[in-house]
């Protein structure tokens, strides 16, 4: 096999090792948190903080409303129990009565307020709940794909890189030296095929005694217009 031959070879497994490189780097990104995942996370956090201050909020109120009807209960007593008689006394305990009603009626309605917020955020934080569900099902598929795209591309990886050395190994340090060179100043394109006398990277006619000549692999010739080693095709 020449020399050019095998420099595309060692091209095509170069080109391969390559894009499974930069695949398995796009991979390593993908896989672990995903910040879908993470704002749906967050979002249920926030929900249920919200939730637990109303609910701490409820039962604030209903302490409350608990000791303003304990008061109501021995201001009842006292007015009712027959043991004041004082006029004066009497009325105050008809004031205080009064105001005990007013507090606790204004209580009620901020509880009857707060249980319809609590209601409001708990079918929030239902919605939510599902949504982060859903979105941690998709992501768990996802990640089990790329982990075993990741470990396929690994083996592939492993061969190419075995394939390479075995090709580098049987060229002259020359040969390499001039095949990195070429890939290096080309964008990683050394070596390009020439069909019936033409180019296939560039499409210019190569002169006929060339054309001839990297048809029958006799020695080393390059585009003379992109500047890359010809090999038949």
């Amino acid at each position: 096999m020449s020399v050019v031959r095998q420099l595309y070879q060692l091209q095509l497994v170069d080109s391969e090792w390559e894009e499974i490189s930069q695949r398995l780097a796009a991979i390593e990104q993908s896989l672990g948190d995903d910040q879908d995942v993470l704002r749906a996370k967050d979002a249920v956090g926030e929900t249920e903080g919200s939730l637990s201050g109303l609910r701490k909020q409820l039962r604030a109120l209903e302490l409350e409303v608990s000791g303003l009807n304990d008061k109501l209960r021995k201001n009842q007593e006292r007015l009712y129990g027959g043991k004041v008689r004082n006029p004066k006394e009497l009325s105050s305990l008809q004031e205080e009565a009064a105001g005990l009603r007013r507090r606790r009626s204004e209580l009620e309605d901020e509880e009857l307020t707060l249980m319809i917020g609590i209601e409001e955020e708990e079918a929030e934080l239902a919605e939510r709940q599902a949504r982060l569900r859903q979105i941690e099902s998709g992501w768990r598929a996802e990640q089990e794909l790329l982990a075993t795209e990741k470990a396929d591309l690994e083996i592939r990886l492993a061969d190419l890189e075995d394939q390479r050395s075995t090709i580098r190994a049987r060229l002259g340090p020359g040969d390499l030296s001039n095949y990195d060179d070429l890939r290096q100043q080309y964008g990683g394109i050394a070596v390009v095929v020439l069909r019936r006398g033409i180019c296939q990277t560039c499409g210019v006619d190569v002169p006929t005694s060339v054309a001839r000549a990297v048809e029958r692999g006799e020695g080393m010739h390059y585009c003379p217009v992109c500047g890359r080693l010809l090999v038949a095709g």
